[in-house]
């Protein structure tokens, strides 16, 4: 993903004052754009989840219940 963003930056770079390139260029770059938000955004919410997990809110219950289990 790093290679295709920095092989479009080149591509923008080396067409910067050409018209018909640069709206194909720019709809690359609106989907590339749109690709990234979308892993961004799981890449947030993962992040989030982790840290929950890793604070103990997570399977907190499950938890509660195993030990109850094993005690009766």
């Amino acid at each position: 993903m790093k290679k295709q963003f920095n092989r479009m930056k080149q591509l923008a770079n080396q067409t910067v004052g050409r018209a018909e390139k640069t709206e194909v260029l720019s709809d690359d770059l609106l989907q590339i754009e749109r690709r990234l938000d979308t892993v961004r955004s799981v890449c947030h919410n993962s992040h989030k989840r982790l840290v929950m997990c890793l604070q103990g809110q997570y399977g907190t219950d499950a938890e509660k219940k195993q030990t109850f289990n094993a005690i009766t």
